[in-house]
């Protein structure tokens, strides 16, 4: 299992990203993380999950938009 965010809002938002088929990859340049969704090519959706962000609050629920509005996601929100 990956490593567990520090944030308990942004953690919640990266499992609601993995329970739609989206995959985590810890370490980058500037960021805790990425996020990439279903479609495993270039074109696909990918989503910087930030260590320590100003509110994260308003990174998990900017996290759980853009996996919502990923158009390569099979499953829709909810």
């Amino acid at each position: 299992m990956a490593g567990r965010h520090k944030d308990k809002d942004i953690q919640a938002a990266i499992e609601y990203a993995l329970l739609r088929g989206w995959r985590l990859f810890e370490g980058g340049s500037h960021a805790w993380g990425f996020l990439y969704c279903p479609l495993q090519e270039r074109a696909g959706c990918r989503v910087p999950v930030w260590s320590t962000p100003r509110s994260g609050f308003y990174h998990a629920q900017d996290i759980r938009r853009q996996v919502d509005r990923c158009p390569h996601t099979n499953q829709g929100p909810g």
